[in-house]
């Protein structure tokens, strides 16, 4: 789930920010979700996932979420704190349906649910073996049961790996930890004459590493709970797994779904995106009229055999051995499937490619005439790698064809493959079949030794009545061409197949790299001349003296600076810096700095210009992008700046004695994280030879040969020994001490600076 620079996945960051709009809505259903745990735990964000999934279609649905992060304290003061803030809360509020998740949320409404949503019905998930004893006193409540399958997983482990003999259970002593593993000793006691089971209970994480690093090979550990060890130490299942997957060298199985890809192989795994789309899908019907009492809780926990690949592959499991309709995660992309925009043309080159390859072979009785079509193929492929498209080089290659003269002899099977794996080491499981053209009476095959040794060999090869073509270029989508026909082939033939095989190949790589490099050129001018750069010609009529300069690290690059007079009083600078580099983050720049010339009017504040801008930039916001920004108004009348810091490094006010004091007011949010996000805004007073110097984090963050920081330490000294310099020379020190600085390392971030120095009395 992708994150904003608060570390809250952006989905719920903008239905948190939206609690006003959900208040004021009239004539929308009301949902609300009342979670036990908190943000950022995988198991309630799936559920809400889920959720949130199922209402994506109703507009006439508002979702309101609550989380009440019972995993830092589930007192029963703190339930009384949580009733006084939601009783306050949604005191003019009432909702249609409430969706509770996991055991503190349904325990909650159960004490204070009459109090606080009278006659609200209540869907529940997540109940970890769910009794009717949970639901006494509530009425309208119907909802889903969790229950862990440790039965199931034994005999997975039983079934997959019949060499264990040892099963080795991870659990904390948390409440939640002792109650699993009472169930998990139910489970095993079936299984006491097949393994022997041991637990770690009780260790720190250093002390289970060692203990784990000791496995022998007939044993397995089974992944309970570990959200704090011996220590007192507090551990997220995406820290707590890893660490015990890489100490192990035998397979970890879980029982949750958010366990795998973690370093867990699998098993039958409680799925919280299941148990929130069941529950989602209850609560739609009781929106749509259905009694909560009248629909029948459901008892089968909707578990589902999940198996991570890497995992599988690591420990050599062949997946036909897993149950059937077994769900794996994490299967790398096919080959056929990155590239499929591309196959058309590739293929359409490829025809015409398996016709030039088959004119060769019926051809091959005259030798003369099959050197004269040889010599035609180099003279003129050596022009196609002068080429610069796609179009240019397929048109080049059909005057080749035309040239050649077809064999008499036909080919009886043409099989055309992609082959992702290395040359000189052949992967079979790499190599994919794409079209195969074989007559029924041929009695031909590919032969799968010849095409091995053709890999292994890196290049064409021939063998008695069967050749194969072998490209060396990604760029082209089947680049293995296995043939055979009804005569022996020549050498000359293997030699032609070498010739084209290297020279398209070659064009194809020359014309990618060209066109890459030509539009990164041309993206790099574009996004230059978009920055000001007549510096004194807008800002000397503001009595100041400013300058700023961008430094991409890439061809184009993601930060930001600008400088305009909203009207003769007022000038707007603005430095920026998007949380990506390269195109889209360049793209990103370009929209947010034309958005901030286009919302900046006369009258209005840096705050309000902001929460226009911010507003723009969240919506349709596909890639998750965000900016920091720094935005300030400069009124030389009085010798005020009016600004706004949305998550950008603070700028540093140089006083008339040099003195350096980082401007560390922070206004809101970084802008296209959260909608409706609003900002705060701060003045400065800028006396006469005083300096304003604002940066991207590409300055403090620049590093030498031996990754050392150059920092704000050095940055504060260099801006002292500076005092009264103008912001010119201010900003080229600045770069050419960190070019000393960096010593030949390579620049790992876009470096932007602006220098603004107050040089007239308020006009």
């Amino acid at each position: 789930m992708p994150t904003g620079a608060s570390g809250v996945p952006k989905a719920d960051a903008r239905i948190l920010a939206e609690d006003e709009d959900i208040i004021s809505s009239v004539g929308k259903q009301r949902v609300l979700v009342l979670n036990s745990y908190n943000i950022g735990y995988a198991w309630t964000d799936n559920e809400v996932r889920a959720i949130q999934d199922v209402f994506a279609n109703n507009p006439d649905v508002v979702l309101h979420l609550e989380f009440m992060d019972t995993k830092l304290s589930n007192s029963a003061g703190h339930f009384a704190n949580l009733a006084r803030l939601l009783r306050r809360k949604f005191r003019d509020v009432s909702f249609d349906v409430i969706i509770a998740t996991d055991d503190d949320a349904l325990d909650f409404l159960r004490d204070y649910g009459a109090e606080l949503f009278a006659e609200v019905p209540i869907v529940f998930a997540g109940i970890n073996n769910f009794k009717l004893s949970k639901i006494q006193g509530l009425t309208k409540v119907t909802g889903v049961n969790e229950e862990a399958d440790f039965h199931d997983n034994i005999e997975l482990i039983a079934r997959l790996i019949p060499e264990v003999k040892h099963i080795y259970v991870i659990a904390d002593n948390l409440t939640a930890g002792r109650m699993i593993r009472r169930e998990f000793d139910r489970a095993a006691q079936d299984f006491q004459s097949r393994f022997r089971f041991h637990y770690f209970t009780g260790l720190d994480m250093a002390e289970l590493s060692a203990k784990l690093t000791q496995l022998s090979d007939d044993s397995v550990v089974f992944y309970l709970t570990f959200f704090q060890d011996a220590a007192g130490h507090h551990f997220a299942p995406q820290e707590a797994i890893p660490l015990i997957s890489n100490s192990s060298p035998v397979p970890v199985f879980g029982q949750v779904d958010y366990m795998i890809g973690e370093g867990v192989l699998g098993g039958k795994v409680k799925s919280a995106y299941y148990q929130g789309r069941v529950v989602a899908q209850i609560a739609q019907r009781i929106l749509n009229g259905e009694k909560a009492e009248c629909i029948p809780i459901i008892m089968d926990s909707p578990n589902s055999f999940m198996f991570d690949y890497e995992q599988l592959r690591r420990f050599h499991i062949n997946f036909s051995e897993l149950p059937q309709d077994s769900i794996i995660l994490n299967q790398p992309e096919t080959f056929f499937y990155k590239y499929r925009t591309l196959i058309g043309i590739v293929l359409s080159v490829f025809v015409v490619l398996i016709g030039f390859i088959l004119i060769l072979l019926f051809n091959i009785r005259q030798r003369k005439r099959a050197q004269q079509g040889l010599q035609d193929i180099l003279v003129a492929m050596g022009s196609v790698l002068e080429l610069h498209s796609a179009a240019e080089i397929k048109e080049k290659l059909i005057s080749i064809i035309n040239r050649i003269i077809f064999l008499e002899q036909r080919i009886d099977c043409v099989a055309v493959y992609n082959y992702t794996g290395p040359l000189h080491h052949y992967k079979p499981q790499e190599l994919i079949p794409l079209t195969t053209t074989q007559p029924a009476d041929s009695g031909s095959a590919a032969d799968d030794s010849l095409i091995r040794r053709a890999v292994e060999k890196g290049g064409s090869l021939v063998s008695g009545n069967q050749c194969v073509a072998l490209f060396r270029t990604r760029g082209l989508v089947g680049n293995l061409v296995h043939l055979s026909g009804r005569r022996r082939f020549e050498d000359i033939d293997q030699d032609l197949l070498e010739i084209l095989t290297s020279n398209v190949s070659m064009a194809i790589e020359q014309l990618e790299k060209s066109k890459l490099q030509e539009s990164l050129e041309t993206a790099r001018q574009i996004q230059l001349s978009m920055l000001p750069h007549a510096f004194s010609t807008v800002t000397g009529p503001f009595g100041i003296d400013l300058h700023a300069h961008l430094l991409p690290a890439k061809e184009v690059g993601g930060d930001l600076y600008d400088f305009f007079a909203i009207d003769e009083t007022h000038l707007c600078i603005a430095v920026g810096d998007v949380a990506d580099k390269g195109i889209p983050a360049a793209l990103f720049m370009a929209v947010a700095k034309t958005l901030i010339r286009a919302k900046a009017e006369p009258g209005l504040g840096p705050e309000i210009i902001l929460n226009k801008v911010n507003a723009e930039l969240v919506r349709d916001n596909e890639q998750c992008l965000f900016v920091t920004l720094f935005l300030g108004i400069f009124e030389p009348t009085n010798g005020l700046l009016h600004y706004v810091n949305a998550g950008h490094n603070p700028p540093y006010h140089i006083d008339r004695n040099g003195q350096p004091v980082a401007l560390t007011g922070r206004s809101g949010p970084a802008l296209g994280v959260i909608e409706g996000a609003t900002y705060r805004p701060h003045q400065l007073h800028l006396q006469p030879g005083e300096t304003l110097f604002i940066y991207t984090d590409g300055v403090t963050e620049a590093a030498d040969a031996s990754q050392q920081l150059y920092g704000e330490e050095r940055l504060e000294q260099l801006l002292s020994s500076l005092n009264g310099a103008s912001a010119e020379v201010i900003d080229t020190t600045l770069m050419d001490r960190l070019h000393q600085f960096a010593q030949g390392a390579s620049q790992a971030d876009d470096i932007t600076v602006l220098t603004m120095r107050v040089t007239e009395p308020s006009l």
